[in-house]
């Protein structure tokens, strides 16, 4: 677990948001280290110009009673059509005008089981998003996880958790009636279920809910749902499809683009796991 420990002290850019991670962790018994490595991409080049890049990592250490989860992940996308190359023939595919999505993330979790069913939670969050506006959002939160059942093909859990985060946006993308840094309490809670379809075949979904304890109406959620087919030992093909929403995202100046409050991604890749 130094390496993962490392990573993050080295790296504090990469960052932490409301990350699934439910659908990464193994809710094994085995004890020990295990992880994967997902990747996705995508590439387009003539009459449009498309890139789709990412990678998501994330190890796990379970001994006894304990367990540490921690991710990292980093997507780019980046797109010119022929108008655009028109317009501004000087802007290449690489260049940050063309960009549509950059943003980093972590996450880091310590689970205790207090008796058969029922664990503890701490976890620490923190999140770069250049689309949200995000500079950065730090959070951290504790809360009980309990297993709702645990079969040998569906297992469902729910965690509710209390959580402070610590919110910083860019200062020259939003309106001046907009707080550039803001503490809030939240609550998090979430419901998962995941279906065993076969020994390494799988398909979870779960909803994660996050209001502010002070205005109900100012919250975030995410649905998200994926599946994952083995190719062979070791390797999997991944498909997941995601719905994020902010009852209040920042907002922007007049006469330039809005943060609209939510978002849809669906996407495929592959998984090496170990």
């Amino acid at each position: 677990m130094r390496f993962l420990f490392c990573l993050l002290m080295l790296f504090p850019g990469l960052a932490l948001a409301q990350v699934n991670v439910e659908k990464l962790r193994s809710n094994g018994t085995d004890e020990g280290v295990a992880g994967a490595i997902g990747v996705t991409a995508a590439y387009t080049q003539g009459n449009i110009q498309f890139a789709d890049l990412g990678v998501t990592a994330n190890l796990e250490w379970k001994k006894g009673k304990d367990s540490i989860f921690g991710i990292l992940s980093h997507r780019f996308a980046a797109k010119r059509t022929q108008s655009d190359l028109i317009a501004d023939p000087d802007i290449g595919l690489w260049d940050e005008e063309a960009h549509f999505s950059n943003n980093r993330m972590a996450h880091l979790r310590y689970n205790r089981l207090l008796v058969p069913g029922l664990w503890w939670e701490l976890f620490t969050q923190f999140e770069y998003n250049e689309f949200l506006l995000l500079d950065r959002r730090l959070l951290a939160g504790a809360g009980p996880r309990v297993t709702l059942k645990d079969s040998k093909p569906v297992g469902i859990w729910l965690g509710v958790a209390a959580m402070v985060e610590e919110e910083s946006l860019n200062p020259e993308s939003i309106a001046s009636t907009e707080e550039q840094s803001r503490i809030n309490m939240r609550a998090s809670s979430y419901l998962s279920a995941t279906w065993h379809i076969s020994k390494a075949a799988s398909w979870t979904t779960t909803g994660y809910w996050q209001p502010s304890v002070t205005a109900l109406e100012d919250y975030r959620m995410v649905v998200e749902t994926g599946l994952v087919l083995p190719l062979s030992k070791g390797f999997a093909f991944t498909a997941d499809a995601r719905y994020r929403s902010d009852s209040e995202p920042p907002q922007t100046p007049d006469g330039t683009a809005p943060v609209l409050p939510s978002d849809l991604t669906v996407k495929n890749g592959i998984k090496v796991s170990f």
